[in-house]
């Protein structure tokens, strides 16, 4: 493999040239010294939230530090995409909407797709989804804002894998909007779900802790009907996760023994496009672990999960990436190599656009003295130049 500037690497190019310490820059972010030294030794592969933490530190855009700003990534049609979409706000008089029921199969179809990891097909026909139902908003009003709330979510996952975290904020923002007007408080919260990791992803960490928090309250009220509870159990998984990318382990658990209570209540589902669940529970568990450099306790939930088979593609390579995460923790390479596979085969284009691929990889390549057949066929498929 060539010899591409990793995101550790970028880390400590960019922490050197403005003259901070590991343990300088460590107490800015919020973060521990020791995982920052093994990232940017190339030992231990960040979350793209951590990276967010450590961007805001040193005043730079966190798309720097995740190499998003690559010729490729300018060439790829996702980027226009989502800047037509997060730019559409306003309906347009020529636009004669589709029939509610027709664009609620296409909606449908387009969140089918985010879970499926096949963003080239979303590509195709979201901007021109997101003039029809803002149009369609005016006509049919909330339950053509609630089908807006999931275009726009489509176009935030289109940022947000591609490393392109300023366009991610600006879909969130989107999602609220069209969430308020769809006169939904459960739905809105969902929104707000999403806004929190796109504000961690930029740096705004206790920003995004004082909006999952505030949100939790408003929700509390309706904890025994079964969408807000499904809802919760969403909101509290990501303050664990929140937690465990600053480090704090008690606040991790807390809220994850929150967000078990509510998985066991209503068993693996969807709430407005959120997965939650026992399964995603654990997926968020592990990657916490990962953080927190419980290792032992990252292995053994790699190793005790079980992902149902019919369960979203994009979740279940996620899964597997951070599985490959946990076995470099760990000193194993090979075996975060095999991991890297199952994610490929679990969801191709996801494999091939997300920039935390690209970080486990570089990250993997840098435990091996010479890059395995096996790796660099991986990191050729996930366009990492040879």
């Amino acid at each position: 493999m060539q010899k591409n500037e990793a995101v550790g690497e970028r880390i400590a190019r960019i922490r050197k040239t403005r003259g901070l310490t590991q343990h300088q820059l460590a107490s800015l972010a919020h973060v521990g010294r020791g995982y920052l030294s093994r990232v940017e030794a190339g030992i231990d592969s960040p979350t793209s939230m951590w990276v967010g933490g450590i961007a805001s530190a040193l005043g730079v855009d966190a798309s720097i530090l995740m190499g998003a700003e690559s010729e490729a990534a300018s060439l790829d049609r996702i980027v226009p995409t989502v800047r037509q979409v997060v730019a559409s706000t306003d309906p347009l008089a020529d636009v004669d909407p589709l029939p509610l029921d027709i664009l609620r199969l296409r909606v449908d179809e387009v969140a089918r797709w985010r879970h499926e990891g096949a963003y080239s097909k979303i590509v195709e026909g979201l901007p021109d989804l997101v003039d029809h139902l803002l149009v369609a908003g005016q006509r049919d009003g909330a339950a053509a804002y609630e089908l807006l709330v999931t275009a726009y979510r489509a176009g935030n996952t289109l940022a947000h894998k591609t490393g392109h975290y300023d366009l991610s904020t600006l879909a969130t923002d989107r999602m609220v909007w069209a969430a308020g007007n769809a006169e939904d408080e459960l739905l809105l919260a969902t929104a707000q779900y999403v806004k929190t990791a796109a504000l961690a992803r930029v740096g705004a960490m206790e920003r995004a802790v004082r909006l999952t928090d505030r949100t939790i309250a408003t929700v509390e009220p309706y904890a025994d009907d079964e969408m807000g509870a499904a809802v919760l159990c969403a909101l509290h998984m990501r303050r664990a996760g929140l937690a465990s990318t600053a480090g704090d382990a008690e606040t991790t658990d807390t809220h994850f023994a929150e967000a078990y209570g509510f998985a066991e209540k209503i068993g693996d589902r969807q709430a407005h496009g959120t997965v939650v669940g026992p399964t995603n529970v654990k997926l968020f568990e592990l990657s916490a672990a990962v953080d927190l450099r419980q290792v032992g306790k990252a292995k053994e939930l790699a190793e005790q999960t079980q992902i149902p088979t019919d369960y979203p593609r994009e979740r279940k390579a996620h899964f597997y990436l951070d599985v490959a995460r946990a076995h470099l923790s760990a000193g194993e390479p090979d075996a975060a190599v095999d991991a890297l596979v199952d994610a490929k085969e679990s969801a191709p284009e996801y494999f091939r656009k997300s920039r935390s691929v690209e970080t486990v990889i570089k990250t993997t390549a840098a435990h091996e003295r010479r890059a395995s057949s096996k790796l660099r066929a991986l990191a050729h498929y996930a366009g990492i130049q040879d």
